[in-house]
C-alpha cells in the first residue's frame, strides 16, 4: 500500500509538471479532430501485441510444461489489467501464482521464470535501441547511445556466464559470499544465488528457440511502434515508422520507474519526454497522441483484462492477497 500511494503521488507531481510544458487548451484542439477509423488498426495491434508475447512465453516454457495458448494469451490480458491499475507488478506475480496452482509448477520458480520471460523484452529493447540510435535522428548524444551499447555487452555477458558458465558464475558467487560478514547473510546469498542460477538455466536452450523468442520479440514491439504510429494517423499528423519503434523501445525502459495506478502521470511525462524532448515533435502534438494513446490503453486494457479474468476464471481477490504478501 505505501508503494501504491507514494506511486500516486508521484504520478500527480508528474501530470502537474507535465502541463507546465504544455498548452491543454490546443490540446483538446487537436483530439477533437481525431479520425476514429484509424483507431481500429490501433485497437488491433494492441491485441496483437500480447498475443505475440504469450506465444514468446509458450515458446519459454516449452520444455518445462505444455501451457495452452490460450491460456497464455488472456493471462497476459489479466496480468496487463493488474499492471494497469495497481503498478508494483502484481500482474506478473499473478502470472507466476497461476502457472504454479493451474499446471502444478513450482511458484518461486514460476515467478522468476515470468521475470526472466520480461527479462527478453529487455534485451531485445537495449540490442535494437543500441542499433536504431545510429540509424533514427535524435538529439542524444554519442555519449548515450555508448552507455546504451555498453550496458548491452555487460548484460549480455552476465547473462552469458548465468546461462552457459554457471560453473564460473558459481565461483563469482562464492568469492563475494567472502565480502559478507554476518554468517545468516551468508546463507540466504548461498540459497539466492543458487536459486537464480538454476533458474536461468531455462534460458540454456537450442539457438534456434532463443532467435525465435528474439524474433517474435522484435515483432511485438513493431506491433507497439504501429499503434504509436496509426494513433498520430489519427491526429492527422504522419511520423516516420523508424522513430515511432525506437520510441517504443525508450519508453518500454520507463516502466523500470515507478508509476502511479493507470500510469496516471507517467505516461504523459515519459510520452513528453520521448516525442518531443529526444525526437523534437512538437509538445502539445506529442502530448495530445499520447493523452488518445493512454486512453485507448486504458479501455483496451480494461475491456480485455475483464475478458481475460473471466475467462481464466482468476479469482482477482484471493491471488493479490498473495501477491501483497510476496511484496511484503
Amino acid at each position: 500500500m505505501f508503494k501504491i500511494l507514494f506511486n500516486t503521488i508521484l504520478g500527480l507531481v508528474l501530470i502537474f509538471i507535465w502541463s507546465r510544458f504544455v498548452d491543454l487548451s490546443q490540446i483538446f484542439a487537436t483530439l477533437s479532430k481525431v479520425n476514429v477509423i484509424y483507431l481500429v488498426p490501433v485497437a488491433l495491434f494492441m491485441l496483437l501485441s500480447p498475443i505475440m508475447r504469450a506465444i514468446r512465453l509458450k515458446i519459454f516454457l516449452a520444455e518445462i510444461a505444455k501451457v495452452k495458448l490460450l491460456d497464455l494469451i488472456f493471462l497476459n490480458g489479466a496480468a496487463q489489467l493488474l499492471n494497469f491499475f495497481i503498478p508494483i507488478r502484481a500482474g506478473e506475480f499473478v502470472k507466476g501464482i497461476y502457472l504454479n496452482t493451474h499446471y502444478k509448477l513450482p511458484l518461486g520458480k514460476s515467478v522468476v521464470w515470468i521475470f526472466i520471460d520480461r527479462f527478453v523484452d529487455f534485451l531485445t529493447v537495449l540490442l535494437l535501441a543500441a542499433v536504431l540510435f545510429f540509424v533514427a535522428p535524435t538529439s542524444l548524444s554519442i555519449n548515450f547511445i555508448m552507455i546504451i551499447t555498453i550496458i548491452l555487452i555487460a548484460v549480455v555477458a552476465l547473462t552469458w556466464l548465468a546461462v552457459y558458465q554457471a560453473n564460473v558464475t558459481q565461483k563469482l558467487f562464492r568469492f563475494l559470499r567472502y565480502l559478507l560478514i554476518v554468517k545468516s547473510i551468508k546463507i540466504y546469498f548461498d540459497r539466492f544465488s543458487i536459486f537464480i542460477l538454476d533458474s536461468f538455466a531455462i534460458l540454456n536452450r537450442h539457438p534456434k528457440d532463443l532467435v525465435l523468442m528474439l524474433a517474435i520479440t522484435v515483432v511485438a514491439y513493431a506491433a507497439d511502434a504501429a499503434i504509436w504510429y496509426f494513433t498520430f494517423i489519427s491526429l492527422g499528423a504522419n511520423q516516420s515508422y523508424l522513430k515511432m519503434y525506437l520510441g517504443q523501445l525508450l519508453s518500454a525502459l520507463t516502466y523500470l520507474i515507478p508509476a502511479a495506478p493507470g500510469y496516471i502521470g507517467s505516461a504523459e511525462a515519459s510520452g513528453l519526454l520521448i516525442l518531443s524532448g529526444i525526437f523534437g515533435i512538437a509538445p502539445n502534438l506529442a502530448s495530445a497522441m499520447t493523452v488518445l494513446f493512454h486512453i485507448n490503453s486504458a479501455i483496451f486494457v480494461l475491456i480485455f483484462g475483464l475478458i481475460s479474468i473471466y475467462s481464466l476464471k482468476i479469482e482477482v481477490g484471493t491471488l493479490l492477497k498473495r501477491v501483497l504478501k510476496r511484496e511484503e
